[in-house]
């Protein structure tokens, strides 16, 4: 897969302590310079002896022993096991890159200024932008200094959580997501222009992996918003008027005793759920249009096609899941592939069945491998049916042609020695466009497109990648479908658990050069049937919808 360089580019000044930077931190730049979007031109060191009057240390903890249990667990605990907070240095690539030691200048308790020294310095070097990763609130001529202003992240959801420490908050609110954003910060505190933001998943049973999925799971932002900006000009939209949320402290001694039994407890339920129950999943039909299921045509219409599902008969040693399908021009019945997971073997296989008048007929392989197979994506062309299914155990992704019965006869690779997860083609405006996720942490998280004059490639990286970051809305859920000039994309969301229900997006924007859509609407898990506890996969299939759902069952002896 070939990817876009950008033609040059952005020059960018660093607000850093020292050398050290947090691994997020480091990968964030090293990213965005090895990518070709972004080259260091000068790095402003904060000199860290800023106060007129230090106070005795044993003084200063004294009068904030409240905090005492934060300070302990930060120092013991985040520090030493957080994979993103660990220090390491870039003084070797930053070595023929011109710096300046700045004092700040204090405004009040928590704001401050550059000094003209630093500025007359940042001036000299003519940044683009400025990156970050130091100071408190900044004022001042700072702001103004370069072109594309102060770039700063803030991780939490501003409109949410504002303040510090960052994921604490919504784990001891039991907020389900966390927020993150990219923003060019202003005299305002958290009304900058939001370059860029992201959704992901709070990890209520653990702040570590709270914090270092929101860490690292941002550090490529800042190189797409380079890349953006080279290819599509600076957005010339103000920063819009949005909501601020509370600003929250470092949390007292009570408030810490109150977290650490909430995670411990998370903790325990969440061993008892993955040692005792599983995800049973079976696939169903539906006589509706995929338009009605997905909520298109109203709340109510989407209730009484989903109450009308025929479900498959399930399995006694495995279940059923991902079904995608095509209508067999003989009688108009459908020919089902999906995913036939079997629990002694551990991993699935691609399965094959006719759907017709209400009934299914029996179930046959149709794919078989040593590793994981799932996500049979079917596609049509000239009349001849094929599928495509996740492999990313394999790291392949192919298209297989089938005989009459349905059964694997050809295969061709479309993405050799490639971990993409659920890739999902859709024919848009003379393009064929790929949508997948990518096998790592952020798999339910970052969206990746991909695109090609045709099925047979070459293909090509989209330039913004990941172009979205949502653990609600960004992985494949099924076949995009096109209503009323209107292209609609399904997604998993998986905030709460993963397939916990689906997201239907409207694109609106889908270029070389740029991607944009909106969640619309929603598909949540049929509560008829028995199939309540998820939903991660609707497919259309001429007039008709394909979709599958789960339940919670307890765990039995092999």
């Amino acid at each position: 897969m070939q990817s876009e360089k950008a033609s040059y580019p952005l020059r960018f000044v660093v607000l850093c302590d020292s050398m050290n930077f947090e691994l997020w931190q480091a990968n964030c730049m090293l990213e965005a310079v090895n990518s070709g979007s972004a080259i260091p031109v000068g790095i402003v060191f904060r000199d860290a002896d800023t106060s007129s009057a230090p106070q005795n240390s044993w003084r200063r903890r004294w009068d904030t022993r409240q905090l005492a249990l934060w300070r302990i667990f930060d120092r013991f605990y985040v520090r030493r096991f957080s994979r993103a907070a660990r220090r390491i240095s870039l003084e070797n690539f930053f070595a023929e890159i011109p710096s300046c030691l700045d004092r700040p200048i204090k405004l009040g308790k928590f704001s401050e200024k550059l000094s003209e020294k630093a500025l007359d310095f940042i001036r000299s070097v003519e940044p683009d932008f400025v990156l970050r990763f130091s100071y408190g609130i900044l004022r001042g001529d700072v702001l103004n200094v370069a072109p594309y202003g102060v770039w700063s992240f803030h991780h939490g959801d501003p409109t949410l959580y504002r303040g510090q420490p960052p994921g604490f908050w919504e784990i001891f609110n039991a907020s389900a997501v966390t927020g993150s954003i990219l923003q060019v910060i202003c005299n305002e505190l958290d009304a900058g222009t939001v370059l860029h933001q992201g959704i992901f998943k709070t990890h209520a049973s653990s702040y570590v992996k709270t914090r270092d999925t929101i860490y690292f799971g941002s550090q490529s932002w800042v190189r797409r918003t380079c890349a953006a900006i080279q290819a599509n000009g600076w957005p010339q939209a103000a920063a819009t008027e949005r909501g601020k949320g509370p600003i929250y402290r470092q949390p007292t001694n009570k408030e810490m005793l109150h977290f650490l039994w909430k995670t411990v407890r998370k903790f325990c339920t969440n061993q008892i759920t993955y040692r005792f129950y599983r995800q049973d999943w079976n696939v169903g039909t539906i006589d509706a249009p995929i338009t009605v299921v997905a909520g298109l045509s109203g709340r109510e219409l989407q209730s009484q096609a989903l109450s009308s599902v025929h479900w498959m008969e399930p399995t006694q040693t495995g279940f059923y899941a991902d079904p995608f399908g095509y209508e067999q021009d003989t009688d108009g019945s459908i020919r089902l592939f999906f995913e036939t997971f079997d629990w002694r073997a551990g991993r699935g296989e691609i399965g094959t069945a006719t759907y017709s008048n209400g009934r299914f007929g029996p179930v046959t392989t149709a794919l078989s491998a040593n590793t994981h197979l799932s996500y049979p994506f079917v596609i049509q062309e000239a009349g001849r049916p094929s599928f495509i299914p996740e492999h990313a155990a394999a790291r392949d992704v192919s298209r297989f042609n089938t005989d009459s019965e349905g059964v694997a006869i050809a295969k061709t690779t479309i993405f050799p020695k490639s971990e993409l997860i659920d890739t999902t083609f859709v024919n848009w405006d003379g393009i064929t466009w790929a949508f997948a996720t990518i096998e790592a942490e952020t798999s339910n998280t970052h969206l990746y497109i991909y695109y090609a004059n045709s099925m047979a490639g070459p293909w090509h990286a989209h330039l913004l990648n990941p172009v979205k970051t949502d653990v609600r809305s960004a992985r494949p859920a099924g076949t995009p479908f096109v209503s009323e000039g209107r292209l609609y994309r399904p997604a998993q969301d998986c905030a709460t658990h993963y397939g916990s229900a689906i997201t239907i997006n409207e694109i609106i924007k889908l270029s070389k050069t740029e991607f944009e859509e909106h969640i619309i609407s929603r598909v949540a898990p049929v509560p008829y049937g028995g199939y309540a506890y998820g939903l991660h996969t609707i497919s259309k299939v001429g007039g008709r919808t394909l979709i599958d759902g789960a339940k919670k069952s307890l765990r039995m002896p092999r």
